[in-house]
């Protein structure tokens, strides 16, 4: 059976070259050509230090090391005298492996390695992976889709170092019903661009552009917060607006599935003090939370047109993705209208995006300032002969 060129190209080019790209559709075997290759090293040398990153480590583990552990079970290389679980780290003939996400700030701001292998790197930032390369001593793997969107981190990094691209045509290990099922998607442009052809593409009717840059904590700011449970997810971000400048900064907070109401209590309790605009389906869980965590929470003010309405709101400003915000950037790149006539966005991809509108469908018009007070939810409009009057929201 042919090797996958993934592996391929691997083997050929990373003795020459510090950075490697491999941008890939769905199934075209970069995951598993990235661990062949790496075991191949450990097999060739001693004393490397090799590590293994994602955007986080629920991810990663879940993902790329459990592909890699079981590739180390099917060649008898797996020991779990060799597996140190607590601190992440596999030995493989004189060297370390290292597995984590790099929601690890300690080891992305600490640790170095000799190979870097960055898993789906377009779910990080360009913050992060500047922390990373000069920590790493040799060489760089990127393996990612080339769903970026108009303007990305890696795009530098691609130019200097052009991409193998491979598609699921390149990975002789698919079965003939995972071929048809890919194909079967033809009809789908952007997807069968992105995830079939592995072409960077722009998504067919994209609602927001965005630039990626450090959160402005100069400025009011604002949380906001989506609810899910099972099959959408509890979604919050921070969010700031600088009216001036025309500038609406939002971070990702979290975005997690199936969460207790503890649990989202938890999360909200390790927030600051600003105020937090959640969805107003769940009233009663406002309630809750308003008390449980002592938190300034109030509900969104939905009506007819109003997700339409927060949209248009929100291209007024030019947005800045701050921080570790794979998910929200995944939304952005996918976020679009259902049609031509942009009358509706699709259901879709809109969970920290709608959390996002809560803050400025409600913040955006008001031009007073305020002051939130947790236990009285109330709002504060300048008075410029009397000082700050209380008007109860």
């Amino acid at each position: 059976m042919r090797a996958n060129p993934n592996y391929t190209y691997l083997k050929k080019t990373l003795p020459k070259q510090r950075v490697i790209n491999l941008q890939g559709g769905t199934r075209s075997g970069k995951t598993f050509s990235v661990i062949y290759y790496l075991i191949y090293l450990c097999d060739k040398y001693t004393g490397l230090e090799i590590d293994i990153v994602r955007d986080t480590f629920k991810s990663l583990k879940a993902t790329a090391w459990k592909d890699f552990e079981s590739v180390l079970n099917e060649l008898g290389l797996y020991s779990t005298a060799n597996h140190n679980k607590t601190d992440h780290i596999y030995k493989l003939n004189g060297n370390l492996i290292s597995y984590y996400g790099v929601d690890d700030d300690e080891k992305v701001h600490g640790k170095a390695r000799d190979i870097l292998w960055i898993n789906e790197a377009n779910q990080i930032n360009g913050e992060v992976y500047d922390q990373l390369s000069p920590r790493t001593r040799h060489r760089i793997i990127n393996d990612f889709n080339p769903a970026l969107g108009d303007d990305s981190w890696l795009d530098p990094l691609l130019i200097k170092y052009p991409p193998l691209i491979t598609t699921y045509r390149d990975n002789p290990h698919l079965t003939k019903a995972q071929i048809l099922d890919i194909e079967s998607k033809k009809d789908q442009p952007y997807w069968w661009s992105v995830y079939g052809k592995g072409e960077r593409a722009k998504r067919e009717g994209v609602i927001f552009q965005y630039t990626t840059g450090s959160f402005d904590n100069t400025l009011p700011a604002y949380y906001g917060l989506d609810f899910g449970f099972v099959n959408d997810p509890d979604a919050c971000v921070k969010v700031a607006m600088d009216k001036k400048r025309g500038k609406l900064y939002i971070q990702e907070v979290f975005f997690e599935y199936g969460q207790t109401i503890d649990q989202i209590a938890r999360k909200i309790n390790t927030l600051d003090t600003h105020m937090i605009v959640a969805d107003s389906a769940e009233q009663r869980l406002i309630d809750h939370l308003r008390t449980q965590c002592n938190k300034s929470i109030r509900s969104v003010k939905k009506g007819a047109g109003s997700v339409v309405m927060g949209i248009r709101l929100i291209e007024n400003y030019e947005i800045v993705v701050c921080g570790k915000s794979p998910n929200l950037i995944k939304e952005l790149n996918n976020y679009a209208w259902s049609s031509k006539k942009k009358e509706s966005p699709i259901d879709d991809y809109n969970h920290l995006i709608d959390a996002a509108r809560y803050v400025v469908w409600t913040y955006a018009n008001r031009q007073s300032e305020y002051v939130h007070v947790d236990t009285e939810q109330a709002r504060f409009s300048r008075n410029e002969d009397t000082g700050y009057n209380k008007q109860v929201w």
